[in-house]
C-alpha cells in the first residue's frame, strides 16, 4: 500500500473512531516517512484521545524537534503536559502555540480549557477570543457557556448555550450546558426540557441523566429522579455524583437502609467529597446513628458554600478536651430554626466551666440573652474578640460525641420577658376557648436555591386549615409573617386574630407564644421557638421529614412538648391534618392533648 493510501486509511479510521487502527497506520507511516510531520501530529492527537498522555508527550517533543515553528506541535505538547499534571510546562507550550498562531480558534479554546482547570481568570478572555476567531464553531460557545456558569453568570451562560445549540441542534453537550444554565437561573422547566433534549439525542448520555435526575430530586419528585439516577449509575458505575444522586433519591423516598448502602458506595469511590458526606449524614442522623452521623455532618464545613462563608476574624477552631476555664465563641449557622435548636449548647458548655460568647442572627440576639450562664450574645457583624477558640453551634454534638440520651433537654432554655407575656395573656384571656397559634409557611428564602425548593415541600396554604373553623372551643391566632400572611384575605380561609404587626423580633414572638395554649406549625423556626420555650407544639412534617425529627417518631428528644404529625404520602397533607382534627376531638374540655 502506498504512503498516500495508508495515510488516507489512517485518517478514515481516525474519523470513524477506530483509534487503535489509526495509531497502527500512523506508526507505519512514521517508519516509512520519518521526516513527515502530519503522521506524527495525528498519532499524537490519537494518543491523547485514547488517554495515553505519556506517549503523546513523547511524540510532541519529537514533532517540535522536526518543526519548532509549528503551532500544532506546541498545542499537542500542552495538552499532553496538562494531562500529566505538569502545569508549568503546559502553560509554556500553550503560550508558544498561541504566539506562533494567534488566529487559531482551537488553540485559544484549548488554552482556555487549561486556564479554567487551573483557576486562571484569563480563561474567560480566551474563550471569548476563540468564539470571535470562529463564530461558527459550536464547541467554542459550549465551553464559554460552561465557564460562565462557574463565574456565576447564568444569563450570559444561557446566551452562549443557545448559540451552541443553534449551530448544532443535535449537540448533546450544548443542550446539557443549556440545562445547567437554566437551572442556575431557577428556570426549572426550561432546565428539564434541555436535559431531556440532550437525553433524546443521546439516550446513554450520563451527564444529562445525572443533571436531570438531580433536578427532579430537588423538586421533590423522588421516583422520577430516582429512576434517572439508577440509569446514570448503570451507565457510569464509577461516578460518585451518580451514586450521590441515587442516595439522595432513596433518602427523599424514606428508604433509609437503601440510601445508606448507596452513599457508602459513593464514598468508596471518592471518600473526600464533602457534599456527599454531608448528604450521607442526614441518613445516619435520621436513623438515630448520631455518633457516625455527627462526624459526617462536620463535612458540611468543607462544602463549597460553607468555605465561601469562612470568617478570617474568627479564633482557631476548638481543639477538643475539657472546656472548663476556656473562652469559646459559639457561632450560629444556617437558619433561625437551627440556631434556636442548637443554642441550648451555650448554657450546657457554660455549666461545664467555659466562658461562652454566642454570635447569632440579629433577630435572635435579644431572646438569646436569656440563655443561662452565657457571658455575651452578639450580632453577626461582631467578631467576638477575646475568645480563645471558635466552635459552630451545630458542631458541638460532634465535638463532645453526644448521643440521643445526652442531648440537653431541660426546658425551657429560652425565656420570654415576663411582663410582655403577662400583657399578652391579658389580651388572650379576652378571647373564647383555647388560644391556638398557627404558622402555615416557612421562609421561602428565594436567594438560596436548595432552601427555597425545600420550603415548597414543607410549607402549606392557609386554606388547608379551613377545617379548624369547625373545631369548637378554640380561637386561632396568626403567627405567620411575610407574604403568606396575605392568605388570610382569601375567601374560605379560617378566621385568625392577627397581631403579627407588633412582632419585630424573636423576643416579641416568644412573648406571644409563651402566652398561647398551643402552637400548630409547619417545620419552621416557630416550631423550634415553641419547643425551646417549653410550650405545647404540634409540628406538621413533610414526607421526607428533616433528620432532626428522626424516623417514624411522633415525639422528639429535642423538645419534650412537641408532637409530630407526618405526611404518609409525598406532598399529601390530608392524613396529618385529619390526625390533628382527631386530636382536637379527643381533648378534654379546657385542656390541650
Amino acid at each position: 500500500m502506498s504512503p498516500d493510501h495508508l495515510f488516507a486509511r489512517a485518517l478514515a479510521r481516525h474519523g470513524a473512531g477506530d483509534l487503535d487502527g489509526a495509531i497502527a497506520d500512523y506508526r507505519a507511516l512514521i517508519v516509512i516517512l520519518p521526516q513527515e510531520v502530519a503522521p506524527l501530529a495525528n498519532q499524537a492527537a490519537a494518543m491523547l484521545a485514547r488517554g495515553r498522555a505519556s506517549e503523546a508527550a513523547h511524540l510532541s517533543r519529537h514533532l517540535i524537534r522536526l518543526a519548532p515553528e509549528l503551532a500544532l506541535a506546541h498545542r499537542l505538547a500542552g495538552e499532553s503536559q496538562a494531562l500529566l499534571a505538569d502545569a508549568d510546562a503546559a502553560r509554556q507550550s500553550y503560550r508558544r502555540a498561541w504566539l506562533l498562531q494567534p488566529d487559531a480558534a482551537e488553540t485559544a479554546n484549548n488554552f482556555a480549557n487549561f486556564c479554567s482547570a487551573e483557576g486562571d481568570a484569563q480563561a474567560l478572555r480566551l474563550y471569548r477570543h476563540a468564539v470571535f476567531l470562529d463564530p461558527e464553531r459550536c464547541e467554542g460557545y459550549a465551553n464559554l457557556s460552561a465557564f460562565l456558569l462557574t463565574r456565576e453568570q447564568p444569563r450570559e451562560s444561557v446566551a452562549a448555550a443557545r448559540a451552541a445549540v443553534a449551530l448544532a441542534p443535535d449537540n448533546k453537550a450544548g443542550w446539557n450546558n443549556l440545562g445547567n444554565a437554566r437551572f442556575e437561573q431557577r428556570d426549572y422547566d426550561g432546565a428539564l426540557g434541555a436535559f431531556g433534549r440532550a437525553r433524546r439525542i443521546a439516550p446513554y448520555f450520563a451527564d444529562a441523566c445525572i443533571n436531570e435526575g438531580g433536578l427532579l430530586l430537588d423538586l421533590g419528585r423522588a421516583e422520577e429522579g430516582g429512576a434517572l439516577s439508577r440509569q446514570a449509575v448503570a451507565l457510569v458505575p464509577d461516578r460518585r455524583d451518580a451514586y450521590n444522586n441515587l442516595g439522595n433519591g432513596e433518602l427523599l423516598a424514606c428508604r433509609l437502609d437503601s440510601a445508606e448502602r448507596v452513599f457508602r458506595h459513593a464514598l468508596a469511590i471518592d471518600p473526600a467529597d464533602a457534599q456527599t458526606r454531608f448528604n450521607f449524614s442526614s441518613v445516619l442522623l435520621k436513623k438515630g446513628a448520631l455518633g457516625e452521623g455527627w462526624r459526617e455532618y462536620e463535612w458540611r464545613r468543607r462544602t463549597k458554600a460553607a468555605l465561601r462563608r469562612v470568617r478570617s476574624d474568627d479564633p482557631p477552631d476548638w481543639p477538643g478536651g475539657d472546656p472548663a476555664g476556656r473562652t469559646l465563641l459559639l457561632s450560629a449557622e444556617q437558619g433561625f430554626g437551627d440556631a434556636l435548636q442548637f443554642c441550648r449548647f451555650a448554657p450546657w458548655l457554660a455549666a461545664k466551666g467555659a466562658k461562652v460568647t454566642l454570635r447569632t442572627h440579629a433577630e435572635l440576639v435579644t431572646l438569646m440573652r436569656t440563655l443561662a450562664g452565657v457571658a455575651e450574645v452578639i450580632g453577626p457583624a461582631q467578631a467576638g474578640t477575646g475568645a480563645e477558640f471558635h466552635l459552630p453551634l451545630m458542631s458541638v454534638p460532634a465535638a463532645f460525641a453526644l448521643d440521643l440520651d445526652a442531648i440537653p433537654a431541660d426546658m425551657p432554655y429560652l425565656h420570654a420577658d415576663a411582663n410582655a407575656v403577662l400583657a399578652w395573656r391579658r389580651r388572650l384571656d379576652a378571647l373564647p376557648g383555647l388560644t391556638v397559634g398557627l404558622a402555615w409557611s416557612g421562609d421561602p428564602r428565594p436567594g438560596q436555591r436548595s432552601a427555597h425548593l425545600l420550603d415548597q415541600r414543607r410549607s402549606m396554604a392557609l386554606r388547608h386549615f379551613a377545617f379548624l373553623r369547625e373545631v369548637a372551643g378554640i380561637t386561632l391566632v396568626s403567627l405567620q409573617k411575610g407574604a403568606p400572611a396575605l392568605e388570610q384575605a382569601v375567601p374560605g380561609a379560617p378566621t385568625l386574630i392577627d397581631w403579627t404587626g407588633e412582632l419585630h423580633d424573636f423576643a416579641d414572638s416568644a412573648a406571644l407564644l409563651a402566652a398561647l395554649d398551643l402552637v400548630i406549625t409547619v417545620d419552621t423556626a416557630v416550631a423550634h421557638l415553641a419547643g425551646a420555650l417549653g410550650r405545647p407544639v404540634w409540628i406538621l412534617s413533610r414526607f421526607d421529614g428533616c433528620w432532626r425529627w428522626l424516623e417514624g417518631r411522633a415525639d422528639s428528644p429535642w423538645y419534650p412538648t412537641a408532637r409530630l404529625f407526618r405526611q404518609v404520602r409525598p406532598g399529601d397533607w390530608s392524613e396529618p391534618l385529619a390526625e390533628i382534627a382527631r386530636a382536637f376531638t379527643r381533648r378534654l374540655p379546657g385542656s390541650v392533648p
